[in-house]
């Protein structure tokens, strides 16, 4: 993938009530989206119980909280036909299928590393093979492997059950409150525009997510901002058809949204006690393997723990001693809460604690 410079990192800004349709469609299978969006929580509950059992077991199957190949569409967001949700289900109908499996396939490709399936025709050719692509390049649960192979492999069928998810749900729920939603998307967006003159689109996008692509050599060409029109500060990331741009989709409560003072962190110089308490926490080994995982990518709790062998408490709590340094930070991303690390910020407590002791 070819990388810009940050001079040349470039910013476009989209709305579309399909967006809100798919993320809608996400927080039905989250018990814990409330947390976040009270007006999601109190719909989906509602929601529970009016959907008939075939639609609520579709939504279970391709937007569930650990294998949501649907959310795979949101690659799609920045694409003309995406603008409306009928000319979206147009050419969602009229998409060939190895194109959509592949676009599919790419759900989870920032968060879990699940590399493009670019040999995805020998893949639909052959449900050995895509089982084995699953199991061996996808981080996806073993109970959910055939599921995902299901619904890959029986391409036609699943594009059925995603085209009748989103007309029910553009058309029943949503529909109904277009108008506000769409101002209320335009709000947003016109909110974006308006920090982009203030800080820049690097330390935009940077404000909206501070994941860092570390394996992907830098900057993506383009980002696309793709507000919804929920209240919370839930954020979802996929990359682009082209893999040349990363597209953000998120509720209209991300903080660095609002109009307030940008300056950057001044971190004041640390003293004795400071630098005691830096190589306290980072003092130990469970914590040094914890924050080089953290390197390679964002992770959460559970995740962690399996990785190292240790209970899920004893993480939560060397997770909660980095989180006093700022070193490690939480982000809702998707259904979960993942840990990133705020590798500036430790690079210059290091440089600080270099300085000190070498002068």
């Amino acid at each position: 993938m070819t990388q810009k410079s940050e001079k040349t990192v470039q910013v476009n800004i989209v709305t579309s009530p399909v967006c809100d349709v798919l993320r809608l469609l996400a927080a039905m299978t989250d018990n814990d989206c409330g947390k976040d969006s009270p007006e999601l929580g109190l719909l989906t509950k509602r929601l529970q119980k009016q959907l008939r059992s075939r639609l609520l077991a579709n939504i279970e199957r391709l937007f569930s909280q650990e294998c949501y190949p649907g959310l795979g569409l949101l690659s799609l967001i920045e694409e003309d036909y995406a603008r409306e949700v009928p000319s979206f289900l147009q050419v969602l109908a009229q998409m060939p299928l190895d194109v959509l499996a592949e676009t599919l396939l790419g759900f989870g490709r920032i968060y879990r590393n699940n590399p493009p399936a670019h040999n995805i025709k020998e893949l639909l050719a052959d449900r050995a093979k895509l089982v084995e692509h699953i199991r061996g390049n996808m981080v996806v649960i073993e109970d959910k492997i055939e599921t995902l192979a299901d619904v890959i492999f029986n391409t036609a069928e699943t594009r059925d059950d995603l085209s009748e998810l989103i007309e029910h749900f553009w058309y029943v729920i949503l529909q109904p409150e277009a108008e506000k939603r769409a101002q209320l998307q335009q709000e947003v967006a016109e909110q974006c525009r308006s920090r982009l003159k203030v800080i820049g689109p690097l330390r935009m996008v940077t404000g909206l997510t501070n994941l860092h692509l570390s394996e992907k050599g830098g900057l993506y060409e383009k980002y696309i901002l793709a507000p919804t029109s929920f209240d919370g500060t839930s954020l979802t990331a996929v990359e682009n058809r082209e893999e040349n741009g990363l597209i953000l989709a998120f509720n209209r409560d991300r903080p660095n949204l609002q109009e307030k003072d940008v300056e950057q962190d001044k971190t004041p110089t640390l003293d004795t006690a400071g630098l005691a308490n830096i190589f306290n926490t980072l003092g130990d080994k469970t914590r040094l393997e914890i924050v080089r995982a953290l390197v390679a990518r964002p992770h959460y709790g559970q995740e962690l723990a399996k990785m190292l062998g240790i209970s899920n408490a004893t993480v939560f709590y060397h997770l909660s001693q980095l989180e006093k340094t700022r070193t490690v930070h939480l982000e809702r991303i998707e259904h979960r809460v993942y840990y990133v690390l705020d590798a500036p910020r430790l690079r210059y407590l290091l440089n600080q604690a270099s300085s000190f002791l070498l002068g």
